[in-house]
């Protein structure tokens, strides 16, 4: 997903407190004191990063009628956080797409030579059915080459989303070491 990064959420994200918050928000749901402790800041403070970056659409607030509030990311602070989950997404469809294309080309591919041999076993077949299925029995040779081209289409597609899932573990843990220190 692209985010386009406005005035106000630039501002947002100027402050390390606010990204480190936004990082801890990432694995789950956070109350504001939870944010505050694990960050080391005093809860008055965390609430301004908060409505900070509750201003720039990056976090939510949800009041759910009780004591506590809690904090989650938006699909803008998603955007932000993971920028190639969108990605990993459309590879993952096209993928799934280029698969069942390969299944039904490949089926068509093999359908012709059953009814060339169905119509030769019928003995009520007359000639000129005999030779259309002589005919469609004796496949041109580059309809041969599709069957290598989708699973080359498929090969590349595979590698293409695992490299792109590698990437995005690998900016998972930049974000983890960011926060561990201090």
């Amino acid at each position: 997903m692209d985010v386009k990064l406005d005035k106000v959420t630039l501002k947002a994200l100027a402050s390390d407190v606010r990204v480190d918050a936004l990082k801890l928000l990432g694995s789950r749901r956070h109350m504001q004191s939870e944010l505050a402790s694990a960050l080391s800041v005093a809860v008055p403070t965390m609430k301004e990063h908060l409505e900070a970056l509750e201003k720039a659409g990056l976090v939510e607030k949800h009041d759910e009628g009780r004591k506590w509030k809690y904090f989650s990311l938006t699909q803008k602070g998603r955007g932000v956080l993971y920028p190639e989950q969108g990605k990993i997404w459309l590879m993952l469809g096209v993928w799934v797409f280029s698969v069942l294309g390969g299944i039904v080309s490949i089926r068509q591919l093999f359908k012709v030579p059953e009814v060339a041999s169905m119509a030769m076993e019928s003995s009520v077949a007359d000639e000129s059915a005999l030779f259309m299925a002589k005919s469609a029995a004796i496949a041109p040779e580059p309809a041969v080459v599709w069957p290598y081209v989708l699973i080359g289409a498929f090969l590349f597609i595979t590698f293409l989303l695992i490299c792109l899932v590698v990437k995005q573990k690998l900016h998972q843990g930049r974000l983890g070491s960011r926060l561990t220190k201090k």
